[in-house]
């Protein structure tokens, strides 16, 4: 064999070696990665909401992976069931203003809140200075009886910070009152339109319409909304244990919610494959990885995909009122949502709070050059975390930084999804895990 044959075959021996040892570390989890928010934001798992089971296929899909990796469940097929309230629009919802069809999603959305109202009805503007002066406000009700109230919020959007928290008021209180003479209120505004989920119904049908898209000066409009209030509906949470090497040793906990918007009416779902298609994807990718009898951790490590994060955190917080393991016994959780992106790096909330665990993820981030930044923030109550948190469990939200913008709207979808960071984060998480015994 010549010298320059047993060069290349060295040479190509090292490269095969730092590939499966260095770049491809990420790699595996990717296609699996990608699978899986795919699958959670296909029109069939319907935005994972309260509308046709979405909530439900949803969560016996992450029971299955559960299940293909091998952790064990508390009983129920990985589920802990819990009950909630929610308004929810499984059928028509429409709005032609003037002569122009308008478009659920993208050129109006139905406050989430809304109640039923189908006809055609005059529009009435509402005057600025009604909106500011509590008795013009009342009076100005008395000649809305029977009519939509039109109120063009783009008039607020160089007002004072106290003319706009007044209009927010005035909304809410259209929204709320019972005795408001108006069927339904319309809100024009230039702002991205963006959705969320109501556990109670209000009195009165609120949509917040594109004004870009709307005709100007439309004196009639139509709706059409079915909307269905469920005062008792059973979602779960998903949950399956990974035995440790040494029981011992404590247990971590990785967690990340499901659920989603759902649909408005038949033809509009969101699909949710930023929040959270992919917090549950890298959720179930550690899950994978971890399996691996190579991979086995030392401590236990707890999984848990949430539901009903989108209607106030119901699932984490019903979780810890009834914990299916002692709280005490967690020694560190991460809570996992909105990782789709990455390009400026990740927030890390309650950073700067578990200063020993930031600091040392972020020296495993410069040691292995993953991200651009890791990037400490204070306490903040914005998800899952928060109810662990609360109860004296040491926790970590972490989230990812810069790409596209859909949040809590039709254009967050699969396809649009860069997972830029993802395999990077990946590892991340991975060296984190490993390393967390150091600080104990």
């Amino acid at each position: 064999m010549s010298v320059f044959t047993r060069f290349r075959i060295g040479f190509l021996l090292v490269t095969f070696l730092f590939c499966f040892s260095g770049s491809s570390f990420g790699q595996q989890a990717l296609p699996y990665a990608r699978s899986v928010i795919d699958t959670l934001s296909a029109p069939g798992m319907h935005g994972r909401g309260y509308v046709a089971g979405g909530h439900i296929k949803a969560a016996q899909y992450i029971a299955a992976e559960f299940k293909k990796h091998k952790l064990k469940s508390f009983g129920n097929g990985y589920f802990q069931e819990f009950p909630i309230s929610v308004n929810t629009f499984p059928d028509d919802v429409a709005l032609k203003a003037g002569d122009k069809v308008l478009e659920p999603g993208k050129d109006f959305l139905v406050s989430p809140c809304s109640q039923s109202i189908s006809g055609r009805y005059e529009v009435m503007p509402l005057s600025a200075a009604a909106i500011k002066d509590p008795q013009l406000l009342l009076s100005s009700l008395q000649e809305a009886r029977d009519k939509v109230l039109l109120i063009d919020k783009t008039g607020f959007s160089s007002a004072s910070k106290e003319d706009r928290q007044r209009l927010e008021d005035v909304l809410a209180f259209l929204r709320g009152f019972k005795n408001n003479p108006a069927v339904a209120v319309i809100v024009l505004t230039d702002e991205k339109l963006t959705w969320h989920v109501a556990q109670q119904p209000c009195e009165r049908p609120q949509l917040i319409v594109n004004k870009a898209a709307a005709p100007a000066n439309f004196r009639f409009a139509e709706l059409e909304i079915e909307s269905k209030f469920i005062p008792a509906l059973t979602t779960q949470n998903v949950a399956g244990l990974l035995p440790g090497k040494d029981p011992g040793k404590g247990l971590v906990v990785f967690s990340a919610h499901y659920d989603h918007l759902g649909r408005l009416g038949s033809n509009t779902f969101f699909p949710g494959a930023n929040d959270n298609a992919s917090g549950v994807a890298m959720l179930l990718s550690l899950a994978k990885y971890f399996s691996q009898p190579q991979h086995q951790p030392d401590h236990d490590i707890l999984f848990i995909a949430f539901g009903a994060e989108e209607a106030g955190l119901l699932g984490s917080q019903y979780f810890v009122e009834n914990p299916l393991v002692p709280l005490e016994n967690i020694r560190f959780l991460m809570n996992l949502d909105i990782t789709g992106t990455g390009e400026e790096g990740i927030k890390v909330v309650n950073g700067s709070v578990f200063r020993e665990h930031f600091e040392l993820l972020q020296s495993l981030n410069q040691e292995h050059e993953l991200l651009k930044q890791v990037s400490p923030r204070g306490e903040a109550c914005n998800s899952d975390h928060c109810p662990f948190y609360e109860k004296g469990v040491p926790s970590f939200f972490i989230y990812t930084l810069g790409g596209i913008q859909a949040y809590h709207d039709v254009y967050d979808r699969s396809e649009t999804l860069p997972l830029t960071a993802f395999e990077n984060l990946h590892r991340l998480l991975v060296e984190f895990t490993k390393k967390l015994e150091l600080i104990y």
